[in-house]
């Protein structure tokens, strides 16, 4: 994991203090709480200045059925194929990140989509988890659809992902994973051990979050939620990913049916694996429309 600063754990030090004092008097609440800070994005958008190709875009905004907005682009291309891709950045993050996967889908012919998720960017909204964001994207694709390919990296792979089991006709959809979560149990024991959570608070926790989903955590993973998809999916991984580890889909990559394709890196982490070109390179191959 990436270096933190002396601000951040200071913070970090002042939380963990506080849900040691506060689940001697409630474990509840601390739950409860612990639930609202994980759902809670940091702030890592600071007004980043637009990357150029976002000038030549088309803005868009998307209203949610409970009034927050989304914002989000879209590009055309000059020799349209019918056909769309959206793109979902991942946990902290936003679109202004896939500046390099525009210029090659536009050559091939897409009408390109990117949305910053709710509570990132430039949207609206304080919390998200995966029901929110799948929520925001099935929104998304009601207005501004349809959409026919996807490219999604962490948070924004997972519920790619949980869109995927039930999209209709799945042979016409490609689905790119990139660094998905695919075992939610190990992002949430990384959350309770960077906290040093107790077993009290721990327990709250997964009790107040089952009530928020109506599913068990392990319903949220994307190996189960594709286990079963019969279109084509490319799932790229690297082995040192120590966010979203790769140890954790060694078993399904061993069993996982064929329209499911991996590329597996090393060396590139969570978060530039996205950003390599090489990757990109395999990514636009892979959406290559088909003759």
């Amino acid at each position: 994991m990436a270096k933190i600063g002396l601000s951040e754990r200071m913070y970090l030090q002042y939380l963990r203090t506080k849900f040691k004092t506060l689940a001697l008097v409630s474990p509840a609440t601390a739950g409860k709480i612990a639930v609202d800070l994980f759902c809670t994005p940091y702030p890592k958008y600071k007004k980043k200045k637009a990357p150029a190709i976002f000038h030549q875009a088309t803005p868009l905004t998307v209203t949610l059925p409970d009034g927050i907005q989304l914002k989000g682009f879209e590009w055309t291309s000059q020799k349209s194929n019918n056909k769309t891709v959206l793109i979902s950045h991942g946990y902290a993050s936003y679109g202004y990140k896939f500046e390099q996967y525009v210029g090659p889908l536009l050559k091939m012919g897409y009408r390109v989509l990117i949305f910053d998720a709710p509570g990132h960017g430039l949207s609206q909204g304080k919390y998200i988890h995966i029901l929110i964001y799948l929520n925001a994207i099935e929104q998304i694709i009601k207005a501004v659809g349809p959409v026919d390919h996807f490219i999604g990296h962490s948070l924004g792979g997972i519920t790619l992902a949980m869109l995927a089991e039930t999209i209709p006709n799945p042979e016409q959809h490609k689905f790119v994973l990139i660094a998905p979560a695919t075992k939610t149990t190990t992002t949430f024991n990384n959350y309770f051990n960077m906290m040093r959570f107790s077993e009290s608070i721990k327990t709250a926790f997964l009790e107040v979050l089952a009530t928020k989903t109506k599913h068990p955590i392990t319903y949220f993973e994307a190996d189960r939620a594709i286990e079963k998809y019969t279109g084509p999916i490319l799932w790229v991984h690297d082995a040192e990913d120590k966010v979203c580890p790769y140890k954790d889909l060694i078993n399904f990559q061993e069993k996982a049916p064929k329209n499911i394709n991996f590329l597996i890196t090393k060396g590139l982490g969570h978060n530039k694996v996205y950003k390599t070109q090489a990757v990109i390179d395999k990514i636009m191959a892979f959406l290559a429309p088909e003759d």
